[in-house]
């Protein structure tokens, strides 16, 4: 029995607080144990994180599926950073709110309802852990009229049967005592047990009106939602559903405190080892729990409580798959926790060394972050290296605003590059237009133009005394929304009501959505190396007219894939059954609410077409053999990439076309090497020639062990009929709705044709299979013998032939470069090592010819010196014509052959002009040296002069290179010399 006890007695740890309540619920009241979901939403677009006990279930309280168990308990993992539950702007700040948390559960699926919960959570509490009642509130709900619902008396007279004296049994509104889903759906009254942490726990008339009041001393630590109605989604009229639920959560870090007998959860043994080992590696003040922020010690000890919070909420959304680049809260978090890191504790290497101690605490129950601690290690060190990279780019400017505005922090000009526009334009709106309040399209502004995000901005008000009008933001983005809904289901569901009314007459017409699943209908025909689709008789169900060119036909069956999945899709032909001759060709296949509409135009005689119409549909067959191939190879990339790369890698989107795939990777690596892509390929052509065979499955969420299946964190996906893709013996397994080849030998070939880097850490693969890469392969041998035999050539006869070497150097050149523009694949591999041949191969060339060219300006200026003899020509202003068929020119070779008198000379190449002047201290005098006569020339040019580094620029100058549009610098030149040699005649003695 735990108790929060006496000073001399054992504590219970959070370890055995946690196993009480599973034990409780699993062995003692016939639950069943369903372990926690990943913190990454898997089919529920609603949210960006798991931020409650009950989203796993969600679908079983939607009906879309069915409960696992009648009696389930568990711990989830909860993450609440953003959106509705949004935590992380009093992180820190106080003892009890958390970006992670874990939420004790325990649910009935029509089975038990309001008095065996409530009995049981008394029990737990009062028994189980030894919590003295008298400390204890609850409460239930007390109606709504507008709702037009009574008050909970029944849960009332429950908690008053339990023993629970009346005055600890109080009322609420909807606010805080109805539970909803969302804006429709299944929805309850709740009812809330608190619990008085104080020493005035006694004095129940004064200490029961802060319940529900914000008091740290006195906090809800168990919520009990009863699901018995449901909102309508048309009327917002509330009836009850036909089976009743229980959906319960229990804070754990919070109960967890009070049994332990502490005022803060961070001073529970699932926080202190992380703050004591921050104080033991860095060395800095010991924490001392502050939350008064006069106080001097409170920006420490809220650091100290801000990384070990933090350290909690990245371990477990990195432990589950989540990539920082694919979730900017996550990575906002994780940078804000290196920037402390650094600012504030000097250790710059801090979050990494605390994810073993999360692990400690946690691993045992979630045994994904012991199983993924390596990956999550890595992660964070790329993070680390890309946010050092990211801060020492930071402009000088940049950097002035951390001492203007001392509330912020580097991490939030590393994460929002527009808030140095953001804050002056804030700036702006205060002395200027004297703005006491942001209005919501300027909060739309600061969101969007400077891409700020909501917690900074609101920090940023309360520090500039603004006020923010947030329900004017609302309305504003919803106008906005509004406004700019997809333009295609728009056009579709208005196009299908003014057909046939779709929302009303569907049933009526006996119009059901199309069936698809012949689109899985195919076989690999060996000898044609393609894959055979058979036609499909079925039936026009409706027509409907898209502009003046276009029309989507609706059919009762469908062999046609519409685009998903990152497929592309289908093309073909539609013809009429009646008659074949009468032939219209699909340009595009489409799905809306379940109708497949095959897009024809509407130029053809559509009048031979109606409604009832018996037709037969044909699939382009070369279209999608390609894709089939391209998908399948896909699948082979993302899952060998893995295996080469050997550091964690994530999805982040991808494209299946009849030209090709894109995959694109976030990857926790500095760079890819050719290397890396030569491996990747070899081993994807291996698996090709092992003619692995490609199994479909369609089962359940629940059936599928996900440590075993790529999927894209983030994406949704739905609770059943998932459709499996499995490749030889764990070769690859991820969830697609795509269409596969059979086997790997079916792909023939594959070739990755390109690799680049879409941002830092993300890079972009693309790849051809089928007789495409068989093509891109022999031709890519082809090329690399043509490079390998010019570069044979240009060893032998180089001098003898620089011509024609070039010619050849610059066509094979093209065709790497620009090949892929063309149509012209080629293996990534081949390409990169042939244009370093050729880059080496061109510095060879240039330099031959550097050397060629140099001898014409030795050649000019001896020329001159004969032209004009030190006697009749005392000084000399030239321009070097050499210059314009030199890639680069040093004029000091110019000037050198004239140390007998002053020089000027100007060149000019690709558009730079530059001047250089040398004067012998013999010709120097008050009026005349080479920086005032390079100065004449600077003015025409509009440039500046300099001296040589260690030179006296009296008798060396040179002026700064000046870019000059090629119609106007004859005219420059011209002005140039005249204006130069007449200050020298005027000036020289």
């Amino acid at each position: 029995m735990y108790r929060a006890c006496p000073s001399h007695a054992k504590l219970p740890s959070s370890k055995e607080i946690r196993q009480r309540f599973l034990d409780f619920f699993i062995g003692e009241n016939g639950h069943q144990f369903v372990r926690s979901s990943s913190v990454v939403p898997f089919s529920d677009p609603t949210i960006a994180f798991v931020n409650a006990g009950m989203n796993q279930f969600k679908n079983v309280f939607l009906g879309t599926a069915d409960a696992p168990y009648p009696r389930v308990a568990n711990s989830q993992k909860c993450v609440r950073v953003g959106g509705k539950h949004n935590d992380i702007g009093v992180v820190g700040t106080d003892g009890y709110h958390h970006t992670f948390f874990e939420m004790l559960g325990n649910w009935s699926f029509g089975d038990y309802f309001k008095a065996e919960a409530c009995d049981m959570a008394w029990r737990l509490l009062r028994d189980g852990y030894g919590i003295d009642t008298r400390r204890l509130y609850v409460t239930y709900f007390g109606g709504d009229e507008a709702m037009g619902l009574p008050a909970d008396i029944e849960c009332r007279d429950i908690w008053a049967s339990l023993g629970v004296s009346p005055e600890r049994i109080i009322p609420f509104g909807a606010s805080d005592n109805f539970w909803e889903m969302g804006n429709s759906g299944p929805c309850g009254p709740c009812s809330e047990i608190h619990i008085d942490h104080s020493d005035h726990f006694l004095d129940t008339e004064h200490r029961r009106h802060f319940v529900n009041a914000g008091r740290p001393d006195l906090t809800e630590v168990w919520n009990l939602v009863f699901v018995q109605h449901s909102r309508s989604l048309d009327n917002g009229k509330i009836c009850n559903l036909p089976q009743q639920h229980v959906d319960t959560g229990l804070g754990l870090e919070r109960l967890v405190s009070h049994l332990q007998g502490k005022s803060s959860n961070y001073d529970t043994d699932l926080f202190m080892p992380l703050i004591q080992h921050i104080h033991k590696v860095t060395g800095k003040f010991e924490y001392s729990g502050v939350y008064d922020i006069r106080n001097e010690k409170f920006e420490l000890d809220t650091a100290y409580r801000l990384l070990a919070d933090h350290s909690r909420m990245i371990t477990a959304c990195l432990s589950d798959g989540m990539f920082p680049s694919q979730n900017h809260k996550l990575r906002r978090v994780l940078r804000r926790s290196l920037s402390l890191s650094e600012r504030i504790f000097d250790c710059p290497t801090l979050v990494r060394q605390l994810i073993p101690l999360v692990v400690e605490s946690l691993g045992e129950t979630y045994p994904e972050m012991e199983k993924k601690l390596s990956d999550t290690t890595l992660i964070i060190q790329h993070e680390e290296e890309s946010y050092r990279k990211l801060c020492s780019n930071l402009r000088s400017e940049s950097r002035t605003l951390l001492g203007k505005f001392s509330y912020l922090d580097e991490a939030d000009l590393v994460n929002h590059p527009g808030l140095a526009h953001a804050l002056t334009e804030i700036q702006r709106l205060k002395t200027k237009e004297h703005v006491i309040e942001l209005s919501g399209n300027l909060i739309h502004k600061m969101y969007d133009t400077y891409g700020l995000d909501e917690d900074l901005l609101i920090r940023i008000a309360e520090n500039e005394n603004l006020q923010l009008d947030l329900n004017g933001y609302e309305s504003y983005s919803k106008h906005l929304k509004d406004g700019a809904k997809l333009e295609l289901a728009l056009r579709l569901q208005e196009s299908l009501n003014s057909s046939f009314d779709l929302k009303q007459d569907l049933n009526h017409i006996n119009v059901c959505p199309t069936r698809n699943e012949y689109k899985y209908n195919y076989t690999f025909n060996l000898e044609r190396g393609m894959y055979d689709i058979p036609q499909l008789n079925t039936k026009i169900t409706s027509i409907v007219p898209i502009g003046n060119s276009l029309c989507h036909v609706v059919t009762e069956k469908s062999n046609f894939y519409f685009e998903s999945g990152g497929q592309q899709s289908d093309k073909g032909r539609l013809r009429l059954a009646k008659d074949t001759s009468k032939e219209y060709e699909i340009k595009q296949v489409v799905e809306h609410d379940g109708f497949i509409l095959h897009t024809i135009e509407n130029n053809a005689p559509t009048t031979e077409l109606s409604i009832g119409n018996e037709i037969i549909l044909t699939v382009d067959a070369n279209r999608r053999s390609s894709n089939i191939m391209h998908h399948t190879a896909t699948h082979l990339l993302n899952s060998v990439a893995r295996k080469v790369l050997q550091v964690p890698i994530c999805q982040r989107s991808s494209f299946v076309g009849e030209k090709g795939l894109k995959l694109e990777l976030a990857v926790c690596s500095p760079s890819i090497e050719i290397s890396h892509v030569e491996q990747i390929e070899l081993e994807i052509r291996k698996l090709i020639q092992q003619n692995a065979p490609i199994r479909t499955r369609i089962c359940n969420a629940r059936d599928l062990n996900f440590d075993q299946i790529i999927t894209i964190p983030g994406e949704v996906y739905p609770e059943r009929n998932l459709r499996v893709i499995e490749i030889g013996n764990n070769l690859s397994t991820e969830l697609c709705c795509g269409t596969h080849a059979q086997s790997t030998a079916e792909l023939q070939d594959f070739c990755i044709t390109n690799l680049v880097q879409t941002k830092p850490g993300c890079y972009a693969f693309h790849a051809i299979a089928g007789l495409s890469a068989v093509k891109a392969t022999l031709l890519g041998k082809q090329i690399s013998n043509d490079v390998n035999q010019l570069k044979d050539d240009m060893d032998k006869q180089l001098i003898q032939n620089m011509a024609n070497i070039e010619t050849r150097m610059q066509r094979l050149k093209n065709v790497l470069l620009v090949g892929s523009e063309n149509n012209i694949n080629l293996p990534y591999v081949t390409r990169q090592r042939c244009l370093e041949i050729i880059h080496d191969l061109y510095k060879r060339l240039k330099e031959h010819t550097r050397e060629s060219l140099r001898k014409f300006i030795d050649m000019e200026m001896g020329n001159l010196q004969q032209e004009k003899p030190l006697q009749s020509h005392p000084f000399i202003v030239h321009f070097l014509e050499s210059s314009f068929i030199l890639e680069e020119v040093q004029l000091i070779k110019a000037t050198r052959h004239f140390t007998d008198r002053p020089i000027l000379v100007i060149s000019i190449t690709d558009d730079q002009v530059k001047a250089r002047a040398t004067v012998p201290e013999a010709n120097v005098n008050q009026h005349f040296d080479a920086q005032k006569w390079t100065a004449v020339v600077a003015n025409v040019f509009k440039s500046k002069v300099f001296a040589p580094k260690g030179q006296n620029a009296a008798h060396v100058c040179n002026m700064r290179s000046r870019k000059v549009q090629t119609l106007q610098f004859e005219g420059l030149l011209e002005r140039a010399l005249k204006e130069a040699s007449e200050f020298a005649r005027k000036n020289m003695q």
